[in-house]
């Protein structure tokens, strides 16, 4: 029963750090890794979906970023709103 619930929470824990490295709720995917194992790491390693109209690809590194945003946070190059849009 110990080995069941340390496996439980390496997967929260690691689900956790996934998530918290893409800017994504911590808790609620420990939480989810406590509950699901490894197919919670899995979800947490995806990348982040498209939201038409609040989100666009930055031109110079493809990352997604904010659709209001001027600048991309990864490769610090000048955004073109009205044309990326998505």
């Amino acid at each position: 029963m110990f080995e069941y619930i340390l496996i439980c929470m390496v997967f929260g824990v690691a689900a956790a750090v996934v998530a918290h490295s893409k800017a994504r709720n911590a808790l609620g995917w420990f939480l989810c890794g406590l509950m699901l194992g490894p197919f919670s790491l899995v979800v947490a390693a995806l990348p982040r979906a498209l939201k038409e109209g609040h989100t666009q690809r930055c031109p110079q590194c493809y990352e997604v970023v904010l659709a209001r945003a001027q600048l991309c946070k990864y490769c610090k190059s000048s955004l073109e709103r009205h044309l990326d849009l998505l």
